[in-house]
């Protein structure tokens, strides 16, 4: 008789196995409290939240501000002189001796290329920008910029869907982040149809944690976008939004508390993909927020305390012409790394 049962004979079966349960969570209590914590450690030490102290991390600031220079060539109406603090910081980043001799890796380039459209548009409609940025620096990143090209692309509409049913090469490589809708619904049977498609995305172990919101009540699509703060100035015409969320119930090793997020991710590109298919605008608005904020979402939407939003995705039908960003991706060898033997 081993030392197991030789306890359950003394304890009885009911008691022995209360006995077993308490061990058991206390033992994973203390597991994801270190896991945690080494976690929040990781996080503090390679994140660019605390110190801007590598290339990657610099690199990392580099593209928030730039894409937010090419969002706002977006808007119908040119706000001048807009994202005057991130061109003053860019502007002291894109110096840096690193990033000068990486000017022609694709984030960099970019980055470069965004800030001269910046300054020429600024030129050519007569606004002077010189307390914050002067010709000087613009002359220096034109001399760096080794791209080509406008930072926003022009589409119309039929031309923009005219690859949705190509095969995955082309039909990948035409699916943009749209923001300019014209405000009619899309019918609910071509989301039914989406979620369908969404729905073969793979997760762990077949668990299958996402759930989908549907809301088409203007006040509350509002509110949950005043909530989030990320679509300022594109939220007037969106009267449709989809809330991506992963129930953590679905979850049953301390080793799975973040992979909600990679099956949240699957669905997501799954999702996209799809009302891409159905010749349906997207925009995949981020969720990266504090507990505040899910606290407060939750209350919003009546989500159950188990769900976590991965992402909103406004949906609409987008306009007859309208722009989407560049958002030039990475090149391969920037991505691919090969594990020698």
């Amino acid at each position: 008789m081993n030392t197991k049962e030789i306890v359950r004979k003394i304890l009885g079966n009911k008691f022995s196995k209360k006995l077993g349960k308490i061990k058991r969570n206390s033992s994973n209590l203390v597991l994801l409290l270190n896991n945690s914590y080494k976690d929040a450690i990781t996080f503090y030490k390679h994140s660019m939240v605390f110190e801007l102290d590598n290339f990657n991390k610099i690199e990392s600031k580099i593209i928030l501000h730039y894409h937010a220079i090419e969002k706002g060539f977006l808007h119908e109406n040119f706000r001048y002189r807009f994202g005057e603090s991130r061109v003053k910081e860019l502007i002291i980043l894109l110096k840096d001796k690193d990033i000068v001799k990486n000017n022609t890796r694709s984030q960099v380039a970019v980055a470069y290329l965004a800030m001269c459209k910046y300054y020429e548009k600024h030129l050519d409609d007569g606004i002077d920008i010189s307390d914050f940025y002067s010709r000087e620096d613009y002359e220096f990143f034109r001399n760096l910029t080794v791209l080509n090209n406008e930072i926003i692309k022009t589409h119309n509409h039929d031309d923009y869907f005219k690859n949705n049913r190509s095969d995955f090469l082309v039909f990948s490589k035409s699916r943009s982040s749209v923001r300019n809708f014209t405000g009619e619904k899309i019918p609910f049977n071509l989301i039914e149809n989406a979620i369908g498609i969404a729905k073969t995305a793979p997760s762990v172990c077949n668990r299958q944690p996402c759930r989908v919101y549907y809301i088409e009540n203007k006040i509350k699509i509002d509110s949950v976008f005043a909530i989030q703060q990320g679509l300022v100035g594109y939220s007037d015409n969106i009267y449709q939004l989809l809330v991506l969320v992963a129930d953590k119930n679905y979850y049953y090793t301390v080793g799975e508390r973040n992979q909600l997020y990679i099956d949240g991710g699957l669905f997501l590109m799954n999702l996209l993909y799809a009302l891409h298919y159905y010749s349906i605008g997207a925009c995949p608005a981020h969720w990266g927020l504090n507990h505040d904020k899910d606290k407060l979402i939750q209350n919003e939407l009546q989500l159950s305390d188990s769900e976590r939003v991965i992402c909103l995705v406004p949906i609409g039908i987008p306009n007859e012409s309208f722009k989407t960003t560049l958002s030039l991706r990475r090149e391969n060898e920037e991505i691919l790394k090969i594990v020698s033997s």
